[in-house]
């Protein structure tokens, strides 16, 4: 988990997120919270050779995005 917390949409402090990847909504203890969307967690994490626990990705699985060839 990475906070940020906003102001005016710019991080007031935490990880500054591109523009635009903090699009969805998940819910902490039933409290809606914005999150990174999917499409963006997904380019997070193959931007980077992957680790061997990167090999088998969950979100490619659930949002049917295509594994890049290096992570197979």
């Amino acid at each position: 988990m990475h906070l940020v917390e906003l102001d005016d949409g710019e991080p007031a402090w935490g990880i500054r997120y591109p523009q635009g990847s903090l699009t969805d909504v998940g819910r902490i203890e039933g409290i809606p919270v914005r999150c990174v969307a999917a499409e963006w967690m997904f380019r997070f994490k193959t931007a980077y050779p992957p680790a061997a626990k990167d090999l088998h990705d969950a979100l490619a699985d659930m949002f049917g995005f295509v594994v890049p060839a290096i992570h197979t």
